[in-house]
């Protein structure tokens, strides 16, 4: 059974130890059209719906161990996700992985996305033994960047986002 990871401020559950509020919690984060302007993912919500089929899909994958919700410690509010998944989601080679997280509203600008980023990373080397991840952000992207930069990632080329080829993203990759 997979294990919650912990910083000061956040505790990042695996998806087995969720519960049907911290799933609702997720809709609510991610319901808004800014969040997805900044992911490219040519949508300006999410549902209940969404979140299920997505992690039935990840399930289907044998993958869904790989994402954590993002979760305030003091108030247990949900703010997003962090994890794992295969580069060839977004076009990248498939035996590698990236990091990826999407955040809400409420978050931004607080610290924690590095803060989850930077625990998804450790638990990477440490538990995983991965020893290279990639990780990609929309060119405009600029908070995204910040963060993977600040985590000790290296730009390492440009390619059109696989979801959307009129919006271009910088890759990055990071080794321990």
């Amino acid at each position: 059974m997979p294990v919650p990871l912990t910083t000061a401020r956040l505790t990042l559950l695996p998806w087995a130890l969720t519960t049907e509020a911290h799933r609702d919690g997720l809709v609510t984060a991610w319901d808004d059209p800014e969040v997805w302007h900044w992911v490219g993912a040519g949508r300006d919500g999410f549902t209940r719906a969404d979140l299920d089929s997505a992690i039935e899909r990840a399930t289907a994958q044998g993958r869904l161990d790989d994402e954590f919700l993002v979760v305030r410690t003091c108030d247990g509010t949900v703010l997003g996700v962090c994890g794992l998944y295969p580069s060839s989601n977004d076009g990248g080679d498939p035996a590698e992985w990236d990091l990826g997280y999407r955040y809400g509203r409420l978050s931004w600008g607080q610290g924690h996305g590095f803060e989850a980023a930077a625990e998804v990373l450790r638990w990477a080397r440490e538990e995983r033994g991965l020893r290279r991840v990639g990780s990609n952000a929309q060119l405009p992207n600029e908070a995204s960047h910040r963060i993977l930069r600040r985590l000790g990632f290296t730009p390492i080329g440009t390619r059109p986002d696989s979801r959307d080829p009129a919006r271009t993203t910088l890759w990055y990759a990071w080794t321990a």
